[in-house]
């Protein structure tokens, strides 16, 4: 009969089911980081027209919100193309599942430079926060 799955096809969706949990989780993860980085981003551009508004920026000001917030939007992109390319990667394993092609190293392939992405994503973010942390103070004045 043609069009019926068979036990075999049912347990081949189920495992790739089982395989695709985990970028989905990876997924969630980063679009609770985006939501974070575009809120910081939307808080530097609302420092910014605050200052510009009050015309008290000075140049050096100006420079250290400019580069806070170039290191927000690089963070974003890089989160951004990790999460298409976990996108990509439950594709390519349900292609690989159900049509019978070999994308093992491909999947492989595409894990790792979402990992890469990511992690970049974090360390961009993580200077912005260590930047942003040297200009608070570190103790309670009395």
């Amino acid at each position: 009969m043609h069009g019926v799955l068979t036990g075999t096809d049912l347990l081949t969706i189920e495992r790739t089911l089982q395989l695709a949990i985990a970028p989905a989780f990876l997924l969630s993860g980063l679009f609770a980081l985006l939501t974070l980085l575009t809120n910081r981003l939307q808080r530097i551009g609302d420092i910014f027209e605050e200052m510009k508004s009050q015309g008290s920026m000075t140049a050096k000001e100006r420079r250290y919100i400019v580069r806070r917030s170039r290191l927000i939007y690089r963070a974003i992109k890089c989160a951004i193309a990790s999460a298409a390319l976990l996108c990509l990667l439950v594709i390519a394993s349900f292609i690989e599942a159900l049509a019978g092609v070999r994308a093992g190293v491909h999947i492989a392939a595409l894990l790792v430079t979402a990992m890469v992405l990511l992690t970049a994503a974090i360390s961009f973010f993580l200077t912005e926060v260590l930047m942003t942390a040297r200009t608070l103070p570190t103790h309670h004045d009395p």
